[in-house]
């Protein structure tokens, strides 16, 4: 992850994709909407050839619906992105030692570690019903940002079966437990 993108990550509270993430990421969404957008183009092209049919109730309810799931599945999608925030006074190091039980407890392999940014993977077996996780945390001052979402790595996924929400949930709790 570059340094920009670590910056706009922390002011937007938001995890920042690079383009290709971004297609895996919203994956189902550019799947569901590009029904809706080929009849709408071939309903205009016909409408420029003078050829054009009139929108039928099950045509116009098709658009409808997709476009309506489109719009659900995105927002879920961008949901995901937002970290979690945690206030705390622990040093670098105490965290350290909590984001190393966390990720043994749970799996992880921390692939990137420096004084910003801490990045790891979950590789789960092909039958836990997850494709794995990526886990991203960063230090801002007193706060610690943490995101977990499906692998940007792995096909497109809009569920982890909990995964993503305990790997979060788990790491800040034993870092507000350890600030007691």
């Amino acid at each position: 992850m570059t340094e920009q993108q670590i910056n706009q990550s922390i002011d937007k509270n938001e995890l920042i994709l690079t383009s290709s993430e971004k297609y895996i990421h919203y994956g189902l969404v550019v799947n569901i909407f590009i029904m809706p957008v080929v009849i709408l183009f071939l309903f205009l092209l016909d409408l420029v050839n003078g050829t054009s049919k009139r929108l039928n109730g099950e045509m116009f309810s098709l658009i409808i619906i997709s476009s309506v799931l489109g719009l659900f599945f995105y927002r879920l999608q961008k949901s995901k992105l937002k970290f979690k925030i945690v206030e705390t006074s622990l040093s670098r190091e105490e965290l350290n030692k909590i984001i190393q039980q966390v990720s043994t407890e749970l799996k992880w392999i921390i692939f990137t570690s420096d004084k910003r940014i801490v990045e790891a993977k979950t590789f789960p077996s092909f039958f836990s019903g997850s494709w794995g996780e990526q886990i991203t945390i960063f230090f801002d001052n007193k706060r610690v940002l943490v995101n977990s979402i499906c692998d940007l790595e792995k096909p497109t996924s809009i569920v982890s079966m909990g995964r993503n929400k305990r790997n979060s949930n788990r790491l800040i709790n034993e870092i507000e437990k350890a600030s007691r």
